[in-house]
């Protein structure tokens, strides 16, 4: 009989995540769930819009403008005459893209500049950390205000300022854990056996560090939506044409307030559930991966630390007599 293949260790722990996620952590998988909605919506939104793109713009009619939500209209319609609801999931295929792209570019740049920083030390480390102090003594919102003013105006420019000084900023935390794997013994001895610096990355530092990188991955999701909208607030944001959740709240959204608070409330509440659900997504990934969290090497729960205490009382017991062991006090 022929053997059945073995699962590989990256699909077994794929799937105890997610195991774990849905039986102990409710609340982040409620998070994931809805961010999961988001990114269908996104992608079928050609589908669920009752108003069609036309040129990249939704189609207008000022005859019926400003309209209250309605069954026609589920959530109104905007001082152009245009659905709110077809907005709004339009806008949240902006979101995805921004939020999905920001977030592993940011990342990818953060994490290896770290670990290559970490790894390869000496004044290679000594340089790009001093930079990086340079570089985080200027305002976050200058440097993109900067960078958005040279580019101009667009999605692609967008993630391009969004992405860079994220993953400088971010490049500290992935060095800090970087540096606690390459002072590791089985790293040590790498060096002595005269593995390679790109092969000790690869092999040792970026896959240890990797809880690190996925935790603070799904943490920068609503970061990202948030940020979009304060730059399109600014007016540093998406094309005008491009339907975005930040610029209708920003536009329409404050100018026709209390005319019209449904353009305000519609991408407000589409933020904050995107950014909600990021943070709540984020805390679970967090408690599951952290090891001091979920009780594992270097844990400081309760837990831990009564079997470790089990542990030591038992091998002080096994070299006592009877009457010391009654005499001890010591409970088993």
């Amino acid at each position: 009989m022929a053997e059945k293949p073995k699962k590989s260790a990256t699909g077994k722990k794929v799937k105890e995540f997610f195991t774990l996620l849905f039986k102990t952590k409710k609340i982040a998988a409620f998070g994931l769930i809805i961010l999961l909605v988001f990114v269908l919506v996104a992608i079928f939104a050609d589908v669920i819009a009752p108003s069609k793109l036309v040129d990249g713009q939704i189609s207008k009619d000022i005859i019926h403008k400003l309209q209250p939500p309605s069954a026609e209209h589920l959530f109104g319609t905007d001082n152009l005459g245009r659905d709110v609801f077809s907005y709004i999931v339009y806008g949240a295929r902006t979101s995805v893209v921004l939020a999905l792209f920001c977030t592993l570019i940011s990342t990818v740049i953060g994490a290896l500049l770290g670990t290559v920083s970490a790894v390869i030390g000496g004044k290679f480390d000594l340089l790009l950390q001093r930079f990086i102090d340079a570089w985080q003594c200027i305002p976050n919102l200058l440097i993109t205000l900067l960078l958005m003013t040279i580019l101009g105006s667009g999605l692609w420019q967008l993630i391009i300022v969004i992405s860079i000084p994220g993953g400088i900023a971010n490049t500290r935390l992935y060095r800090s854990t970087a540096m606690s794997v390459k002072d590791s013994g089985y790293v040590k001895m790498s060096n002595m056996l005269g593995a390679r610096t790109r092969w000790k990355m690869f092999k040792h530092v970026i896959p240890n560090t990797m809880p690190i990188i996925i935790m603070n991955l799904a943490n920068s999701i609503g970061g990202v939506v948030m940020l979009e909208a304060g730059l399109s607030f600014l007016g540093f944001g998406v094309d005008p044409n491009t339907p975005s959740w930040g610029g209708m709240l920003t536009k329409a959204g404050t100018e026709y307030m209390f005319v019209a608070p449904w353009l305000a409330f519609a991408p407000g509440i589409a933020i904050t559930l995107m950014v909600l659900a990021s943070a709540m997504f984020g805390d679970g990934v967090r408690d599951i991966l952290d090891p001091r969290l979920k009780g594992g090497a270097g844990s400081f729960s309760m837990d831990k630390i009564a079997k470790v205490r089990k542990e030591i009382l038992m091998k002080k017991a096994a070299d006592m007599t009877a009457e010391e062991l009654a005499d001890s006090g010591i409970e088993l």
